[in-house]
């Protein structure tokens, strides 16, 4: 299961959750726990921006770590390389009309697109 941020749309905005080829999305009708809907009720999918950020937090953990196995430069090495975070803002239609804004973390988007795309081969793209 991975979260999701709804930043807009026919949906609450906040948490939701991806697991298991389904997104589960608050509503107005069902704020808790949720609508579960497959991502072949999907008909489009696209990226609205994908952009790179640190986290501080992480990136102080990963200079730790760096510090405990190679001194000052894995110190270094760790602060400039560790917390690199890629977020993605999708758009989402879905068969029945509604629409969806949402940010989650690159490898989330990839295995849901992954998963869309097996559901639902006609909405591929050539």
């Amino acid at each position: 299961m991975t979260r999701l941020t709804v930043q807009a749309g026919d949906f609450l905005q906040g948490e939701g959750e991806y697991s298991n080829g389904s997104l589960t999305l608050k509503t107005a009708i069902s704020p808790s726990p949720g609508e579960k809907i497959a991502l072949s009720r999907i008909k489009e999918m696209s990226v609205a921006n994908q952009e790179s950020s640190k986290s501080l937090s992480s990136a102080i953990g990963w200079g730790m770590a760096g510090a405990l196995v190679a001194g000052p430069i894995g110190l270094i090495a760790g602060l400039w390389l560790g917390g690199k975070e890629e977020e993605v803002t999708f758009v989402a239609t879905l068969k029945d009309g509604r629409k969806l804004m949402a940010i989650t973390d690159v490898k989330t988007y990839s295995k849901m697109t992954r998963t869309w795309h097996k559901r639902t081969p006609e909405t591929q793209n050539p």
